[in-house]
């Protein structure tokens, strides 16, 4: 049998209850890099068992590596469609909006609105259309999350330690009075069972889900007119000073005009609102509703 490194020593085993001879053959080989290294290879009647320890121990993790990084890439496609699947489902968009894209809008009647939106930058706007309703700004909003879910890749591959990680959902949307009203019911929880089975959200649990995702989405801000607006300004200073010092991006809808947007959410939050929009990301929309 011809040998493909220096054989240094060879020692017999005896033999197994088949009556098959075994040696342990100890040699040194030179790998494909150059370096060479020590091969144990197990004989069985004089046949190798082991024959493949031609690399060294470098190269074998390489090889190992790579076998592995590629099964990783195989699989990937197939994480990134559940995880878009996902998003779908934690995003909060509801399943009425889910088709509305850039394409299926009437960009004629909404131009400003529209280039504005589909030209998103990361920058915070808000979409005015007072007294009017009706006039596409959920749907622009809504087009901007499916734009959004179908670019971002939902899961990625990691070299460093040869793993596939899941992100967060980049974006979240809710309606004024869902979210005031999910608030509400936290401070009338039933019980206070914290395990898993009696578990109730807290205060802290829906603004650290906000907090979440890159950006945030509050559709239909003053549609209800509250009583009371010390609550609906805490909750509005809360959040948007959160993205405010955290630089995340928020886009409002509303019905209102600006002055009485800052007297719906509060003066500071309108003051900081106008910082991270700018002038220009405050987009006012006209027109006649496409319900009617």
């Amino acid at each position: 049998m011809e040998k493909i490194g220096k054989i240094i020593s060879q020692v017999s085993l005896g033999t197994d209850p088949q009556g098959l001879l075994t040696t342990l053959r100890k040699e040194i080989r030179t790998c494909r890099c150059g370096e060479q290294f020590t091969a144990y290879i197990k004989v069985v009647n004089g046949q190798d068992v082991l024959d493949g320890l031609t690399l060294c121990h470098d190269c074998l993790n390489e090889v190992s590596y790579q076998k592995h990084k590629s099964e990783l890439l195989t699989k990937l496609p197939a994480f990134q469609l559940q995880g878009r699947k996902n998003w779908l489902d934690s995003c909060n968009l509801p399943g009425l909006f889910r088709g509305k894209t850039f394409a299926n809008f009437e960009k004629q009647f909404q131009p400003k609105a529209f280039d504005a939106i589909k030209g998103y930058q990361g920058r915070s706007m808000v979409l005015l259309s007072p007294n009017l309703y009706g006039v596409g700004k959920t749907h622009l909003v809504a087009a901007l999350m499916n734009d959004i879910i179908e670019k971002t890749e939902p899961a990625v591959f990691r070299a460093d330690d040869l793993s596939i990680r899941w992100r967060q959902c980049p974006v979240y949307l809710t309606a004024e009075n869902i979210l005031l009203g999910r608030l509400r019911q936290t401070f009338n929880r039933s019980n206070q069972h914290n395990d898993d089975e009696f578990y109730e959200e807290t205060e802290e649990d829906v603004y650290r889900e906000l907090e979440e995702h890159h950006l945030l989405i509050i559709d239909d801000v003053g549609k209800v007119r509250p009583k009371d607006y010390s609550f609906l300004q805490g909750v509005y200073f809360r959040i948007i000073d959160s993205r405010y010092t955290s630089q995340k991006p928020i886009i409002l809808t509303t019905n209102l005009d600006f002055a009485e947007l800052e007297n719906h959410i509060g003066g500071a939050c309108a003051d900081r609102l106008l910082e991270m929009a700018g002038k220009d990301g405050f987009i006012k929309m006209s027109g006649k509703s496409y319900r009617k």
